[in-house]
């Protein structure tokens, strides 16, 4: 049982390793970081869209759309109804072709990647994802962990089983910790006034939504008989196995710093 743990454990280990240079990318530049987002998401999408096993032109037009959203602002930037409607329409395919649960993940991804271009045209876009991924990596990292070690109440048993209380308790008091160090402790400039109150409630809302996201996908996957999205990232899954914490965190976190 020990081995099977650390197996677990150690392939987890090398998707974070697989990471790295994205990480990299992102930091290094804004738009750099867009580039790398629209990349991912493409995959992100055609994932997707091999998922819902329909007729392949539908399924390529859907992840086009979805992959569309995407598109660097400075590249192109079509406007809030060129993006509603691209959202719309893959939404409409996907619910027509795959039924509501596989429609409402296609909204939600496309209205996602729509928030991770704004969130990248602004000046600190790229600073403002990597906090976010730091707080999202945390919840999710700790969930695991604490889920696999203490266990107890299921989560949510007819969606993901292996999902505990206890874990998502442990995320949430991890991604607040986070938000709290980085925006305070650490004093990161690009987020100036925020206080640890507010940083606090930012943390708790980032790990709430970040584990939707996570039930989401699940739910669709188990709804279309998938174990993962893919098999690109080790100990992971597919590229929406490893992103689906970010599905309503990149809204939510641009709506706060930028629409509030």
């Amino acid at each position: 049982m020990i081995g099977l743990n650390l197996s677990g454990t150690a392939r987890r280990f090398i998707g974070v390793l697989v990471l790295i240079p994205i990480i990299l990318a992102v930091w290094f530049d804004g738009k750099i970081a867009s580039i790398v987002v629209a990349i991912l998401a493409t995959g992100m999408a055609f994932e997707f869209s091999k998922m819902l096993k329909t007729q392949t032109i539908l399924a390529i037009l859907s992840a086009l759309l979805i992959a569309m959203q995407s598109v660097p602002l400075w590249v192109f930037d079509g406007g809030v109804l060129w993006h509603s409607g691209l959202a719309m329409l893959s939404f409409g395919i996907t619910l027509i072709c795959s039924g509501p649960l596989a429609g409402l993940f296609a909204l939600a991804l496309s209205v996602c990647l729509y928030f991770a271009a704004l969130l990248l045209h602004q000046p600190d876009g790229h600073w403002l994802l990597l906090l976010l991924a730091a707080v999202v990596a945390a919840c999710d990292s700790t969930a695991y962990f604490v889920g696999r070690s203490v266990g107890g109440i299921k989560l949510a048993p007819k969606i993901s089983p292996n999902k505990t209380v206890s874990g998502s308790v442990g995320g949430i008091v991890a991604a607040i910790a986070v938000m709290v160090g980085l925006t305070n402790v650490a004093a990161l400039p690009f987020v100036g006034g925020l206080d640890v109150v507010t940083a606090f409630y930012l943390g708790c809302g980032v790990a709430v939504l970040s584990q939707i996201g996570d039930l989401h996908e699940s739910a669709l996957k188990r709804r279309l008989s998938v174990k993962d999205s893919g098999a690109i990232l080790p100990g992971h899954g597919g590229l929406l196995d490893r992103f689906d914490g970010y599905l309503f965190t990149v809204p939510g976190f641009y709506l706060f710093f930028f629409a509030i």
